[in-house]
C-alpha cells in the first residue's frame, strides 16, 4: 500500500511541475541543451520511430548530444503534432519543453514508473511501446 501511494504523490510532483513554469538551474541548463539541439536537427528529415529504435539498439556507445537528436526528431510523429520548442535564450517554456524535460530526468535516475506515466500520459498508443524501448535503452547523463 505504502508504494501505490509513493507512486501517486510522484505523478502528482510531476503534474504540478509539468502545470507550473518552476524549472532550476538544472533544468535550465538542459532547456537551453534541447533548444539548441532542435535549432540543430530542424532542417534535419523526420526520423520514424521504429528507425530511431533501431539506431539506438544498435550502437550501446551512442554520444548523449546524438540521443536527444533522435528524441526530438521523432516526437513529432509519437505525438501526432508538432513539438513546441522556443529558441534558445527565450524566458517562456513551453508544455512540450517542460514534458521533455520531465521524462529526460525520469530517465537519467532510473524512475521507470515516472517514465512510463509520462509516455502514456502524451505518446500515442501505436507508438508507446517502442517510445518506452527507446527510454530504456536513451542513457542521459544530467550533470
Amino acid at each position: 500500500m505504502i508504494i501505490i501511494i509513493n507512486i501517486k504523490s510522484t505523478f502528482k510532483i510531476i503534474r504540478n511541475n509539468l502545470k507550473n513554469n518552476k524549472i532550476d538551474i538544472n533544468q535550465k541548463l538542459l532547456l537551453d541543451r534541447i533548444r539548441t539541439c532542435k535549432d540543430k536537427v530542424r532542417c534535419y528529415p523526420k526520423l520514424e520511430i521504429f528507425k530511431a529504435c533501431h539506431l539506438i539498439t544498435l550502437d550501446k556507445n551512442i554520444l548523449d548530444c546524438d540521443i536527444l537528436e533522435l528524441f526530438i526528431r521523432m516526437l513529432p510523429e509519437a505525438i501526432g503534432r508538432q513539438i513546441q520548442i522556443y529558441k534558445p535564450q527565450s524566458n517562456q517554456v513551453s508544455w512540450d519543453e517542460k514534458w521533455i524535460i520531465s521524462l529526460i530526468e525520469a530517465i537519467s535516475r532510473a524512475d521507470y514508473d515516472s517514465v512510463y506515466f509520462l509516455v502514456t500520459s502524451n505518446i500515442k498508443k501505436k507508438y508507446r511501446n517502442e517510445v518506452l524501448k527507446f527510454a530504456s535503452n536513451a542513457k542521459f547523463y544530467i550533470a
